[in-house]
């Protein structure tokens, strides 16, 4: 079974509730972070996507912040049903809708937000689904597009087990590494952190990045 159809299955469930109490924190440095990096161009956002949203507090912050509208994929069933549930009573949740799936099928057209946020699930996707997750991204971003990847961020790529299931794996990767190496985006910031605190990581196993990546618009040079 592949990995998304694990989560989708039940892992994603197991994961919120395991989580939850952190995941309904909207007001999380990562996002603030975001925030701070996206005002400047508040006026060229108004949809945002969210992939891997969990609880969609996070998700609903940004909305509220940058004064969009936004969406959010996420394999947690329970997550989902729970947000779509209380949204209204949660600031920014009335601007804020999720649907269940995953990162290899975004069901919406193409060019359809301004930002997009990769939100800490890149290192779970199947190696077979990492290329199809990453053109879908790609597919949906407008051009002159922002796109968000909050992930961990080894000095090469590696593979290890996950401890929560058997037949799970982490792939963990500077993912922003292979949007830029397409040549259509361009690193605007980038901030590395612990997985378990807001400061740098000496141990590179346990180092995460937010980095923001600018979608160019295709031009013609003479």
């Amino acid at each position: 079974m592949s990995q998304a159809k694990n989560f989708i299955n039940g892992e994603g469930d197991a994961w919120f509730n395991r989580n939850v109490a952190d995941v309904t924190k909207g007001e999380d440095n990562t996002r603030k972070i975001l925030v701070d990096w996206c005002t400047p161009f508040k006026k060229s956002i108004s949809t945002i996507l969210e992939v891997g949203a969990g609880s969609g507090h996070p998700l609903a912050y940004i909305s509220e912040k940058l004064d969009a509208k936004s969406e959010g994929i996420e394999p947690s069933k329970k997550a989902v049903e729970l947000w779509n549930k209380n949204k209204i009573q949660i600031k920014g949740g009335g601007n804020t809708n999720l649907r269940v799936g995953t990162a290899n099928y975004l069901p919406y057209e193409n060019k359809k937000f301004d930002l997009l946020v990769f939100g800490f699930c890149l290192y779970l996707v199947d190696r077979e689904d990492l290329f199809q997750s990453i053109s879908e991204a790609d597919r949906v971003l407008k051009n002159n597009g922002l796109l968000a990847i909050i992930d961990f961020d080894p000095l090469k790529p590696f593979k290890n087990e996950y401890s929560h299931k058997e037949n799970i794996f982490s792939f963990k990767n500077n993912y922003s590494n292979i949007f830029l190496a397409s040549g259509h985006y361009s690193l605007m910031y980038k901030h590395s952190f612990s997985n378990h605190d807001k400061i740098f990581d000496t141990d590179v196993n346990e180092r995460v990045s937010l980095s923001l990546l600018f979608k160019e618009e295709e031009t013609i040079y003479k």
